[in-house]
């Protein structure tokens, strides 16, 4: 009888197993999902195939698909990051191997699949039948008299099994003509390019009639037009297609057919394993496979050897090229570890004493801690020329900027640079998910007072990252150039601050006080009594049923009709209340969000210092914290008052350079609208020339109120502006708003196109991307929620330039500080603009730099970007 070997691809019948049991667990909260899964594997094949011989093929970590994106850097681009939990069963998983004496074999550049391929043809050439066990279809070339393929095609009991026979009867070719089949219609999961537009069945077709890719190629003629032309323009790509999905079946590593003989189908440690794990179905199927004495000595070997709920990736400085001393772990909330070069000297920092333990406390300085001595410390003095010596080289760490800060407070400039932010990491690689708090990512909790944890998390975590990274180029581009860059630049202007004018403010908060005075009596006089205009409900039943305004048209929750902003907009012109309640409401929130709590926030020296995010919004675009600076209200007078109280150092004054039309502008670019390009490049008025093509008159004859409303669906477009939003925002009546948004796309239909583009290219991708490749995953965009995907959809289409814009800024900023050396220093981020302080003698110098290293800051663009500079003694008068 012909001897059996099955392989099983390790991680594809574990990812099954991992989505088919989400939620499974043990007691203690251990996730044991993907180990069931395997598991339950293992008995069916055991029972079902009784092979002779079982191994199990492993993509290794890293490694595995590196020769084939040294042939195209985008192979297997945009697959999803398995979440944490997945790769914390990886370790139970390979004790529930060992527990079954299978082996698992994986090799640097080199796939499952092409070591399946090796073992396969090893087998063969000994006469032995091979059933590989997968849910990969690129196996299936493998086909032959001696190789069987199990294809899981759903969870793990939909299996479908291919020999030479049913391979043919489904397919209608040979399977050694699976190759080329792939290489002409591509394979989406691993972003295999193929022939744009062949798909399946065409490419099926061409296989049957012209039996290979050369053969299809050499008769082109022969192939109806529509089709011919496809695979003309993607030749080069079926070749590389062809390549990319061809398995290395000469691996250079050789199967150990004796480590792989099943000795015994289910061992005493399996069951014993199965117990530990809780897995009470599988083990009703072999209580009788070992006897009490074999089990009890099974259930020791188990205990033996504790289950890990983590694997912990010990440090490995071997990683480091050039051996020079690198800090390899720095952790949240201060505490972080140096490594040097040496492998032996450790050293522990731990900044922020009040957050750790005091037992091992060390402050900066190297104070003794507790339970120390200060003559026998058991630490050495960490000084600025220690500092300076480890630091000679990339950071590895967790929120390193929180760190950078810390040691800037402390008096002690940071030399390196930032090579890797593993919370950064985090939202490049998934901009919409919240969580990336250490214990998030590594999908348990975590220690803070116990160094070896937190560099043991730090150092797993980035390794998992750096993985996904190598199948991602383009992300990996986004993080080392970008946003990793501007961690360090970001902790030097945070640190830096701006100063507060804080007795401005207090004349400012008396003022307000009698302004706010003022509304609330003519409020209380146009309603009749004296309510709280900050309650809601008691505003309500003010309006709707006391001064019976109408109520038409007005949003209505479980507490009554809603007064939030945009529903008193549709009632202002009905009564003077409103307008009161509004200037009531502005006063009344800048009082008490800036106006009184700025000053309780500054510094010894008189500065604020805010807290920029990098992974603040999905988009990519810097947003500001503890407190906020960038949503101080710019096109009023309150507004400007309020930036007045911010001002430079006695000699200094303020240079701000600001973006023009930013966002316009790349939108043009992105829709590749020629004629709005060619606009901004002549430096039209974009608006009056936008008005004046909709209303078909003349640019002289435009009028304020005509280029005001053409202004407001430039913008307002990209935010998915409805004809009532231009109505509610203009003079327009509702029909009107409506003619003249759909007159703006007959007119801009380019940038409709790239609407309509974006949704269509979102959907099949499951993302979109900025210029230089950010993403922001779409899932909702198949929400059965109208209202979540419509959302979807604006911020779908809105993404791709915004983003692009953020990553502008970064370049930017980086570029700026790099030019302007010591002529001046960036204090301030907002949105489109960078604000720098200088001394007034370098004030032109300063603002020359700005407006010509920001225009130039990415000459690719095919617009022409257009940076107003103005300076003045406060940030109120820019």
């Amino acid at each position: 009888m012909t001897q059996r070997l099955v392989i099983i691809d390790g991680k594809s019948v574990f990812y099954r197993g991992y989505y088919a049991m989400p939620n499974l667990a043990t007691k203690d909260g251990t996730p044991t999902g993907g180990v069931y899964g395997f598991a339950t594997m293992a008995l069916e094949i055991v029972k079902k195939l009784k092979p002779d011989y079982v191994c199990v093929a492993w993509d290794k970590k890293g490694t595995n698909i590196r020769a084939r994106l040294k042939l195209y850097p985008l192979y297997k681009a945009g697959r999803k990051a398995a979440p944490p939990d997945f790769y914390e069963q990886i370790p139970i998983l390979h004790d529930l191997l060992q527990s079954l004496g299978w082996p698992l074999y994986e090799i640097d550049d080199y796939e499952a699949d092409d070591i399946m391929g090796a073992f396969a043809k090893q087998a063969g050439q000994k006469g032995i039948e091979s059933y590989l066990i997968t849910s990969d279809l690129d196996v299936l070339q493998l086909v032959n008299s001696h190789t069987h393929i199990y294809t899981l095609k759903k969870g793990l009991t939909n299996i479908e099994l291919f020999n030479e026979a049913s391979f043919r009867e489904k397919y209608g070719i040979e399977a050694h003509q699976w190759i080329d089949t792939k290489a002409l219609k591509g394979d989406a999961s691993d972003n295999i390019p193929g022939v744009a537009g062949v798909g399946e069945k065409t490419a099926l077709d061409l296989i049957s009639t012209y039996k290979t890719l050369d053969g299809v190629y050499e008769n082109l003629d022969n192939i109806k037009p529509t089709v011919k032309k496809k695979l003309e323009a993607g030749r080069d790509m079926a070749y590389l297609s062809k390549e990319l999905v061809t398995l290395m079946v000469d691996a250079p590593i050789e199967l150990n057919f004796d480590h792989a003989k099943l000795h015994d189908g289910v061992t005493p440690e399996f069951v014993a394993l199965l117990r530990k794990l809780e897995f009470r179905a599988l083990l009703r199927q072999v209580e009788g496979a070992v006897t009490p004495a074999q089990l009890a000595e099974g259930e020791q070997k188990v205990q033996a050897h504790q289950l890990p709920p983590l694997a912990e990736k010990p440090f490995d400085l071997a990683d480091f090229k050039d051996g020079t001393p690198r800090v390899v772990a720095l952790s949240p909330d201060g505490a972080f570890v140096w490594v040097s070069a040496d492998n032996k000297s450790y050293s522990q920092l731990l900044l922020n004493e009040e957050a750790i333990q005091p037992t091992v406390q060390q402050s900066l300085l190297g104070e003794p801690a507790v339970n120390e001595t200060p003559d026998e410390p058991k630490h050495p003095k960490l000084t600025k020329e220690v500092i300076a010596t480890l630091a000679n080289g990339p950071v590895i760490g967790h929120d390193v900027k929180s760190t950078l800060k810390a040691l800037l407070a402390k008096g002690l400039d940071w030399p390196g640079e930032v090579g890797h932010d593993t919370k950064i990491g985090a939202f490049v690689l998934n901009s919409i998910e919240r969580l990336r708090e250490l214990g998030d990512l590594l999908g348990r909790s975590i220690d803070l007072t116990k160094p070896e944890q937190v560099m043991s998390g730090i150092w797993q975590v980035y390794d998992d990252q750096k993985v996904q990274f190598d199948e991602q180029p383009k992300l990996l581009a986004v993080a080392t150039e970008l946003d990793f860059p501007t961690i360090k630049l970001l902790a030097i202007i945070e640190h830096r601050g701006i100063t507060l004018d804080s007795a401005n403010l207090a004349d400012m908060s008396q003022k307000f006080d009698t302004n706010i005075k003022e509304f609330e009596q003519k409020i209380y006089q146009l309603a009749g009594q004296e309510f709280n205009i900050s309650s809601p409900s008691q505003l309500a039943m003010i309006l709707f049923e006391k001064m019976q305004l109408p109520t038409q048209g007005i949003k209505k929750g479980k507490t009554g009709y809603s007064t939030g902003a945009s529903e008193l907009d549709k009632l202002r012109d009905l009564n003077p209340i409103i307008d009161l309640i509004t200037q009531y409401r502005e006063y009344t929130k800048l009082k008490s969000t800036y106006i009184d709590a700025l000053p309780k926030l500054v510094d010894a020296g008189g500065k604020l210092h805010t807290t920029f995010n990098i992974d603040g919004a999905a988009t990519g675009r810097l947003s500001s914290t503890n407190p906020n600076l960038q949503n101080i209200p710019t096109r009023t007078e309150i507004g400007h008052a309020l930036r007045g109280a911010f001002v430079p150092a006695e000699g200094n004054v303020f240079v701000g350079a600001d973006y023009s039309q930013f966002e316009l502008r790349l939108a043009a670019v992105m829709a590749d609208d020629k004629d709005l390009i060619e606009s901004f490049n002549k430096d039209e008025d974009i608006h009056t020339r936008t008005a004046a093509e909709i209303y078909g008159i003349s640019v002289e004859q435009v009028t304020k109120a005509q280029r005001s409303s053409a202004k407001t669906v430039n913008f307002g477009v990209l935010y998915g502006m409805s004809p009532h939003g231009l109505s509610a925002a203009t003079s327009m009546s509702f029909a009107e708003a409506k003619e003249f948004i759909e007159k703006y796309f007959e007119l801009r239909a380019p940038i409709r196109n790239y609407m309509e583009k974006v949704i269509k290219r979102a959907l099949i991708d499951g993302y979109v991307e900025t210029i230089f490749g950010r993403r922001r995953p779409t899932p909702d965009l198949k929400s059965s929620n109208f209202a979540v995907r419509e959302g979807a959809k604006r911020a779908a289409i809105n993404m791709p330039i915004q983003g692009t814009e953020a990553d502008l800024m970064k370049l930017a900023m980086l570029k700026v500080e790099e030019n302007l050396g010591d002529l001046g220093q960036q204090i301030l981020q907002v949105h489109d603009s960078i604000l720098v302080e200088t001394p007034k003698t370098n004030a032109a110098r300063v603002g020359k730099i700005l407006q010509e290293t920001m225009e130039a800051v990415y000459p690719q663009l095919p617009v022409k970007l257009k940076v107003d500079v103005k300076t003045g003694s406060t940030w109120g008068e820019l």
